[in-house]
C-alpha cells in the first residue's frame, strides 16, 4: 500500500466521490473482507464519514459509540477494541491490494482514523526489462538435447498441464457464498420496515425507541454491529425511509407533513412534498416517487417530484378501489414495480414503463401483498405476500407474460415481509433484508351502564387466541356475536354467546377479507361481504352455518354490508357507478341493486325507525384507518343528504335506539362518546383502558345500546432480519 511501502502511487485530493465509493463498493465485495463484517463496516463508515466532509469528527470516542454501541464512559486505555480492528484493517487492506494495480487506492495511516484516498498513475508492468530479457534469449547459443529431450519435453507437457490447471482455476467463477440469515435490528417494540443503503452495509429503519406504539423515529444501523444512530428527533411521527441509490441520502415520511430529505449523515432537513404516504427514489437520485392523491379524494396515485424543481408529475393511477401502495424502481431506472390494492385483501404487483405506458399485471394473487424490491440486476422482483400460514417472500420474472404467483424464496423459516435489498456491482451476491412481525388482535367486551373505574369503562377479554379477531357484530337481542377470526389460519366467521361461550365456525369461504355486516331482524340469518378470487360481493349465510348465498357478482368493490330493520334489504357501499363509492341496496333474496345516493357514502346503517339511513361520505383513505370522515345521514323515501356530524373514524361507529355511539381519539387515550337523537347533543360515556389499533380497526354496540365490543392489539412485535450472499 502507497503509505506503507512507499512510490507505488500518488495522493489526489481532485478524486470523484464517485469513484472512491465504486472502488470501496469493490473493497467491500471481495473475498478478503467477505467474513469480516465488523470490519467492512468499519470501512464504510470511516469513508462515508470523510467524503461528507466529515473526516475531522473521526476519533477513536466517536467510533466506539457509532460502530460498538460503547457509551459516554468509554476508555480506549481499558478497552482497545478500535486500535485492534483499525490495525486489523490496516492489515486487510493491504491484503486486498498486494498484486493489484487499481486506479483508486484506499489506505487507512497508522496513527490515524481518517483514510486516505489515492490515484495509482503509476505504470501497470514494466516493459523495459521484459524487452531485455526476450533479447538475451534470443542471443542465447543452440544447445543440442541429446538423450535429455525426452525426459525435458514430458516435464514440459507437466508444466504446461499444471498452468492450464491454475489458468482454468482463476477463470472460472467463484461458487456462491452461502446464504445465511442474520439477526438485524432486535429491539424492545416494533422496528419498521428495513432500507437498506445500496452497498448493503447500513440499515434505516422507523422505530419508537420503547416497547410501547408511540411517535417513531429514523434510526441508522451498521449491518454486522450494534451500532445505532439516531437520524430524526422530533415530536411528529416519522417512517418509511428510503435510501438514495447514489447512497448519501434519506427519504422519510413525516406523519400528515409530506415527505422530506436529508443526508444519511444527518443535519438539515429539506421538504420535498407536502403530502405523501409512501417514497422511494428514482434510480439518478434527482427525484423522488410518492404515493399521494389530489384533494384528499378517490384511489392513491405515484408521483414523481423533482428534487431540483420540486414539480411533481403523475405515473400511475388505479381506476378504482384503494389505488397503489408500495412501489419500487429498477436499479437500471427503466421500470417502475407497484402493488395496487382494489380494496383490503385483495392486490397484485403491476410493472410499467417510467417513461409512462400502460401497466401490465405480473400476478394474480389478489391477496394482500405488503412490499416489494427489485433484485440488482433488474430482471426480478421479490415481494411479500400474505398467506394463511405465515407471511412469505416471492420471487418473480419482471418479464413474464402471463400473469402468475412467482417463485417462493428458500432459507428463510420465519415470516417475511416488506423486502429490502442491497445494490452490489454486477455478479456479485447481494443482501436480502426483510420484516418478521407478530400480531394478536382480542375484542374485548365491554358494559356501558356498568359504573365506571374512576372516568374509564372496565373491559374484559370476549374470546381469546394467540391469532386476530375482528369485525364483531351483535345479534337484535345481544346475547350473541359474530365474529371474523383467523384462529383456523384464514379468516373466517365464527358465532358465539356473548360471554364467549358456545363459539362454533359457521363459515369455510378461503377469502382473502372477510367483514361481518350484520345479523337479519330475526336473528336467523348473517350478511358479510368477502373478497375470493379478486372480487369483493355480498354473501348471506345462516347464523348456524347453514345456506351460503351469493347477493353481488358484480366486478366492481361491493362492501361492508348491513339489514333493513324490515329484513327486506340489504344496504352495501359499491363502485358500481364510479371510482368513489355510493350506498346502494339490494333484496334479501337477490336481485337487481339500486342506488341510493349520488355523493359518496360508505358503511351504511339504517335509523331505528326505519326512515334514514346513516352513513360515511367517503371511504377510509388505505389500509390503516388514520382518517376521518363526515357523518351523513338521508331519507330512505327520497330527499337531500344532510350532514349529522364531522370527523368520525370509519369502523369505530354504531347505530343504537337512541343514539349513535362512537368512538373519539384523544392524545392519550380513545374513549366512548355518544349523539343523542334526543337533543342532537354529544356526551362522554368514559375513556377505554386500551387503544383501537390502526389496523384490524372495529367497535360495535348491541341495539339496545349497553354492551360494546372493541379490537385491542393484545402483541405488535417486529424485529429485522437479514439474507446475506442473496442471489
Amino acid at each position: 500500500m502507497p503509505t506503507e511501502t512507499g512510490g507505488r502511487g500518488h495522493a489526489r485530493s481532485d478524486l470523484p466521490a464517485a469513484a472512491v465509493r465504486a472502488q470501496l463498493e469493490s473493497i467491500l465485495a471481495s473475498t478478503v473482507f467477505a467474513r469480516s463484517p465488523q470490519l467492512r463496516s468499519f470501512l464504510s463508515y470511516i469513508v462515508e464519514q470523510h467524503l461528507g466532509g466529515q473526516g475531522h469528527t473521526l476519533k477513536e470516542s466517536v467510533l466506539a459509540r457509532e460502530l460498538y454501541g460503547k457509551g459516554s464512559d468509554f476508555d480506549g486505555g481499558s478497552d482497545p477494541v478500535v486500535r485492534v480492528d483499525a490495525r486489523r484493517l490496516r492489515d486487510k487492506l493491504r491484503e486486498f491490494y498486494e498484486g493489484r494495480t487499481d486506479s483508486v487506492v484506499i489506505s487507512l495511516p497508522k496513527g490515524s482514523y481518517v483514510p486516505l484516498f489515492e490515484g495509482n498513475s503509476g505504470p501497470q508492468r514494466e516493459e523495459a526489462p521484459a524487452l531485455a530479457v526476450r533479447e538475451r534469449e534470443v542471443r542465447r547459443p543452440v544447445v543440442h538435447l541429446g538423450r535429455r529431450a525426452p525426459v525435458l519435453r514430458a516435464l514440459a507437457l507437466v508444466a504446461l498441464a499444471a498452468t492450464a490447471v491454475i489458468a482454468w482455476r482463476a477463470l472460472r467463477p467463484q461458487e456462491s457464498a452461502k446464504i445465511q440469515m442474520l439477526p438485524l435490528a432486535s429491539y424492545p417494540g416494533a422496528e419498521g420496515p428495513p432500507a437498506l443503503s445500496p452497498d448493503g452495509n447500513f440499515v434505516a429503519f422507523a422505530w419508537s425507541g420503547q416497547v410501547e406504539p408511540g411517535p417513531g423515529d429514523i434510526y441508522v444501523k451498521a449491518v454486522g454491529t450494534e451500532a445505532l444512530r439516531r437520524l430524526t428527533d422530533t415530536p411528529a411521527s416519522e417512517s418509511n425511509p428510503a435510501w438514495s441509490p447514489d447512497g448519501g441520502s434519506i427519504a422519510f415520511v413525516r406523519d400528515r407533513r409530506g415527505v422530506v430529505v436529508m443526508s444519511q449523515l444527518g443535519g438539515s432537513e429539506r421538504q420535498v412534498s407536502a403530502s405523501g404516504t409512501h417514497v422511494t427514489w428514482a434510480a439518478d437520485s434527482k427525484s423522488v416517487l410518492i404515493r399521494d392523491r389530489e384533494a384528499n379524494m378517490g384511489p392513491f396515485g405515484i408521483f414523481q417530484v423533482s428534487l431540483d424543481t420540486l414539480e411533481r408529475s403523475r405515473l400511475t393511477q388505479a381506476p378504482v378501489g384503494i389505488g397503489d401502495w408500495r412501489f419500487d424502481v429498477s436499479p437500471d431506472g427503466r421500470t417502475l414495480a407497484f402493488i395496487r390494492y382494489e380494496r383490503p385483501g385483495i392486490a397484485d404487483l403491476h410493472v410499467v414503463a417510467m417513461h409512462g405506458g400502460e401497466p401490465r399485471r405480473l400476478t394474480n394473487w389478489n391477496a394482500n401483498l405488503t412490499g416489494l424490491a427489485w433484485t440488482p440486476d433488474s430482471r426480478e422482483i421479490v415481494f411479500s405476500v400474505e398467506q394463511p400460514s405465515a407471511a412469505r417472500l416471492w420471487r418473480i420474472n419482471a418479464n413474464t407474460s402471463r400473469p402468475g404467483r412467482g417463485t417462493p424464496i428458500p432459507d428463510i423459516p420465519a415470516a417475511a415481509v416488506m423486502p429490502s435489498i442491497s445494490r452490489p456491482k454486477s455478479g456479485l451476491p447481494a443482501r436480502l433484508a426483510f420484516q418478521t412481525i407478530t400480531r394478536d388482535v382480542d375484542i374485548h367486551l365491554m358494559d356501558l351502564e356498568a359504573r365506571l373505574l374512576g372516568d374509564r369503562i372496565e373491559s374484559r377479554p370476549f374470546s381469546r387466541s394467540t391469532r386476530v379477531e375482528s369485525s364483531a357484530r351483535f345479534s337484535p337481542d345481544g346475547n350473541r356475536v359474530a365474529f371474523v377470526s383467523h384462529r383456523s389460519g384464514e379468516p373466517e366467521i365464527w358465532v358465539g354467546g356473548r360471554d364467549g361461550s358456545a363459539i362454533q365456525q359457521v363459515t369455510t369461504l378461503g377469502a382473502s377479507q372477510l367483514v361481518v355486516g350484520g345479523w337479519s331482524p330475526d336473528g336467523a340469518r348473517i350478511v358479510l361481504d368477502a373478497a375470493i378470487d379478486g372480487n369483493s360481493d355480498i354473501y348471506v349465510v345462516g347464523a348456524d352455518g347453514g345456506h351460503l348465498r351469493r347477493l353481488t357478482s358484480e366486478p366492481s368493490v361491493d362492501a361492508i354490508p348491513s339489514w333493513s330493520g324490515d329484513g327486506r334489504w340489504v344496504y352495501f357501499a359499491s363502485t358500481r357507478a364510479g371510482v368513489i363509492p355510493d350506498i346502494w341496496r339490494v333484496s334479501a333474496d337477490g336481485g337487481p341493486a339500486m342506488r341510493l345516493t349520488r355523493h359518496g357514502g360508505f358503511e351504511p346503517r339504517e335509523s331505528p325507525d326505519g326512515r334514514s339511513l346513516f352513513y360515511l361520505d367517503r371511504h377510509p383513505a388505505g389500509l390503516a384507518i388514520d382518517g376521518t370522515a363526515r357523518l351523513m345521514s338521508a331519507l330512505l323515501a327520497g330527499g337531500p343528504e344532510e350532514p349529522v356530524m364531522e370527523r368520525v373514524l370509519p369502523f369505530l361507529w354504531s347505530v343504537t335506539d337512541k343514539g349513535i355511539v362512537l368512538v373519539t381519539r384523544e392524545p392519550d387515550f380513545d374513549a366512548i362518546d355518544v349523539y343523542r337523537f334526543a337533543d342532537q347533543w354529544v356526551s362522554r360515556v368514559g375513556r377505554l383502558g386500551f387503544r383501537i389499533p390502526g389496523i384490524y380497526t372495529h367497535m360495535t354496540v348491541s341495539r339496545d345500546g349497553r354492551w360494546a365490543l372493541a379490537t385491542e392489539m393484545v402483541r405488535y412485535d417486529a424485529d429485522l432480519l437479514l439474507l446475506d450472499n442473496f442471489q
